[in-house]
């Protein structure tokens, strides 16, 4: 029996929403400099191999490859942010405010860099981000770090998905491959900048096999993605992709007790009908790229 969309879909929104746990049991082994470049490495080495094997030679062209660079750059930043905010609040907490500010972000972009079209369901989606995100004010006002780097993920993020656009055409292998090369080099310069004496903190066999496991999970992720989005109707794939919110909360409260507060949990609804009505507002190409931890 093969795979439907939509339960490539649903599947890769729990991959996703797993990636924040994984990020955390890294942490065990790794700095949160290191394991990006760890991940990243592992996960340039297996494309690396399996293009070989297939015997599959791919590039991005000239007039493409800037751009290109700057994706992977900004990607990688953005996903310092999403390690960073994980690290220091709970997986809901970032999960809810990186992709309020994603959404408010990519609708500004969008209007004033790419011309696209003004809708009431765009501008319901911003209102319903920016009143989840108006829960959150009191956290931001006192300098919650954790809030405020799941912010500034969520705005990178937006960035890069500008970029990607620009990339619409370029092979999906080839843009990967740069992105978790250079991603690799940048958090390996980062670390011996910011965080020299944090890259290995307990060797352990279940570190490596963790750092293993998060690079194929990424892979499959991904190449879910873009199988669900391929097979089923666009709205509706996106609809399905941000059920990540609701894994991302559940994962917390059963593996770490990250009880919500009720401004927390009122804040998650409003911003999951955000990202519903938003997905449903926006129609995503199957060839996008999108930056997750």
């Amino acid at each position: 029996m093969s795979l439907g969309g939509a339960e490539a879909l649903l599947a890769a929104a729990f991959l996703f929403a797993t990636t924040n746990v994984l990020v955390r049991e890294m942490s065990h082994m790794w700095g949160d400099h290191a394991q990006i470049a760890a991940r990243f490495a592992v996960v340039w080495l297996i494309l690396v191999i399996f293009m070989r094997m297939k015997g599959q030679k791919v590039s991005i062209p000239r007039s493409k490859r800037l751009l290109a660079v700057s994706y992977s750059l900004l990607a990688s930043v953005a996903i310092l942010f999403f390690v960073l905010s994980v690290q220091m609040t709970t997986i809901a907490n970032t999960l809810f405010t990186s992709s309020a500010i994603e959404l408010v972000a990519a609708f500004l972009l969008g209007t004033l860099l790419l011309n696209e079209k003004v809708t009431g369901k765009k501008f319901l989606a911003i209102g319903l981000s920016l009143a989840g995100l108006v829960l959150y004010s009191g956290a931001l006002l006192s300098g919650d770090a954790g809030i405020i780097f799941g912010l500034l993920a969520g705005v990178t993020t937006a960035f890069c998905n500008i970029i990607a656009k620009k990339l619409k055409g370029v092979n999906l292998t080839a843009i990967l491959r740069m992105q978790f090369g250079v991603g690799t080099i940048l958090m390996i310069l980062l670390t011996l900048l910011f965080s020299p004496n944090d890259i290995v903190r307990t060797v352990s066999v279940e570190g490596m096999l963790i750092t293993i496991v998060f690079a194929l999970v990424l892979i499959l992720a991904t190449h879910l993605v873009l199988y669900g989005f391929q097979h089923f109707d666009v709205n509706i794939a996106s609809v399905i992709l941000s059920s990540q919110l609701v894994f991302g909360a559940l994962l917390g409260y059963f593996l770490y007790q990250e009880v919500l507060t009720t401004n927390e949990l009122i804040s998650g609804i409003l911003i999951a009908c955000a990202a519903v009505v938003g997905s449903i507002a926006y129609k995503r190409s199957p060839k996008e790229i999108d930056v997750h931890s």
